[in-house]
């Protein structure tokens, strides 16, 4: 064989190679890029950052769970209630900020079947400059220009990880997505692990107070960001929560000096969204007998899935739902019982 030859058949068997790998990601597509699974596969967990804003796109669905961590234990079979909705999918991203929120929702608001849409709304939604927080999802996954689909189709880590993770988890999680990105059954839920996440970071002396318009800037950018959504779609119904973070959290917010500055910008956000009849607002912040129990936590925030299924089990039934009359009220009183709260009986 000459030297001709054998490059010759070296690039041929590598475009042969190439082209076999383009096919099994186009086919089996573990980010559900191009399209819904095929072969009664699931769209199960891959990689949270690749597959969200496919399933977004390309999954069959009437209700979208779109949120951080705090979403991320529910099932959305659990949702497909016939009261919240039919068909849900779930489109949680660990540590999101609202410039990935915003490419999700709008990839729901582009599906005419959508009715619902639930969003957690984290208080670092809120309280972040979000110009410090764009978006981590891949704009090549995001957008329908093939010219740059390459960096998908050979892509290391899609081919030797995700695919195979793909088919494996469809099976071993019985051909449903119910479970993605789950993480409840990796923790331990206790008062010793809440605290020992939290104390090595516990201020010792207590920050000056914030003023309490310290965070209305970026309050104003978050819901320049999400009323034009709401607007545009008054026929989807858009529920927020509220994840109830342990008092661990609010002891924090305390020695930071910030309760005062959170509570007004959470107002100034509730007090607008409730303004539209298309919007629902859940809140689970001033629960005491949920977010006192640290045995309910991994950390100052994170919370079991069985707190998951009583958010789902509210919002289904009503309870715990914050109207126009009762919203200030309500963070007024928490604001204060937060405040007077015997932060040191936590850590006995």
């Amino acid at each position: 064989m000459t030297n001709r030859q054998y490059f010759v058949k070296t690039i041929a068997y590598s475009l042969i190679v190439l082209a076999l790998i383009a096919c099994a990601v186009i086919v089996l597509d573990p980010f559900v890029h191009y399209h819904a699974p095929f072969f009664g596969l699931a769209a199960v967990e891959t990689d949270e950052r690749g597959q969200q804003i496919g399933v977004a796109k390309n999954m069959d669905y009437d209700t979208a769970i779109v949120g951080s961590s705090m979403s991320e234990n529910f099932e959305a079979g659990w949702f497909d209630d016939g009261i919240i909705g039919n068909r849900t999918v779930k489109l949680s991203m660990k540590g999101a900020h609202f410039d990935d929120y915003s490419r999700l929702i709008n990839a729901a608001l582009a599906k005419p079947a959508t009715k619902t849409i639930i969003i957690s709304l984290d208080n670092y939604i809120i309280l972040h400059n979000p110009d410090e927080h764009l978006t981590t999802i891949p704009e090549y996954l995001e957008n329908d220009d093939l010219s740059d689909d390459a960096y998908y189709l050979w892509n290391k880590s899609v081919a030797m990880v995700y695919l195979p993770q793909f088919i494996i988890n469809n099976f071993t999680e019985g051909f449903s997505a119910d479970s993605a990105y789950s993480w409840a059954n990796m923790y331990t839920f206790d008062k010793y692990a809440a605290r020992a996440t939290y104390l090595p970071y516990r201020l010792i002396q207590p920050d000056s107070e914030q003023p309490y318009n310290s965070y209305y800037e970026y309050v104003d950018e978050f819901l320049a960001g999400i009323l034009p959504y709401i607007e545009a779609r008054p026929d989807v119904e858009f529920i927020f929560y509220s994840p109830p973070y342990s008092i661990l959290y609010w002891d924090d917010c305390i020695l930071r000096g910030r309760l005062t500055a959170e509570i007004c910008a959470i107002n100034e956000v509730y007090k607008k969204l409730l303004e539209y009849d298309n919007v629902r607002m859940f809140y689970f912040q001033d629960n005491w007998d949920i977010i006192t129990d640290l045995d309910n936590y991994k950390d100052y925030s994170h919370f079991s899935k069985d707190i998951s299924h009583y958010i789902y089990e509210c919002m289904r039934d009503g309870r715990c739902e914050l109207t126009q009359e009762n919203s200030f009220d309500v963070l007024l009183k928490f604001s204060e019982d937060v405040a007077d709260y015997d932060h040191e009986s936590s850590f006995h």
